[in-house]
């Protein structure tokens, strides 16, 4: 288990020095068990279609750690372009005690209310088990 927790911490390290520009957001919500609160950064990349995107985050349970990165891809744009959807698809630790690393799967609904900042993630983490996933984020 100590070698998953290390790649982990060296893949996120590695993509966060990787990346040039990115965008910095605030997310918070469920995830697993418990609540979350955290960090999220989308790097574009040249295609325009595809985004890295990896974070961390703090989780109110037995494995406070939360880290994951990730691609988001563009789906469509839902009520006449003004919410795009994305799909996220990448691997997800939570760390703790015991480490449990696995993939996870969440739509992106961004530009909720008219915010252009805001948006709103659903998905499934399966990391030892499937745990939902409901957050909400601020890109700043």
């Amino acid at each position: 288990m100590k070698k998953s927790k290390v790649f982990m911490i060296l893949l996120f390290v590695f993509l966060s020095a990787q990346c040039m520009a990115y965008s910095p957001a605030i997310i918070g919500g469920v995830r697993g068990d418990g609540t979350t609160l955290g960090l999220v950064f989308d790097s574009g990349v040249p295609s325009n279609d595809l985004t890295i995107r990896f974070g961390i985050e703090g989780n109110a349970t037995d494995t406070p750690g939360i880290v994951f990165v990730g691609g988001k891809w563009f789906l469509r744009d839902v009520d006449n372009t003004r919410f795009p959807m994305f799909l996220n698809i990448g691997l997800v630790g939570f760390m703790g005690k015991t480490t449990t690393v696995g993939p996870y799967v969440s739509i992106i609904m961004e530009r909720m209310i008219n915010l252009p900042g805001l948006f709103l993630e659903f998905g499934i983490d399966l990391a030892s088990s499937v745990k939902l996933q409901a957050q909400v984020g601020y890109f700043f």
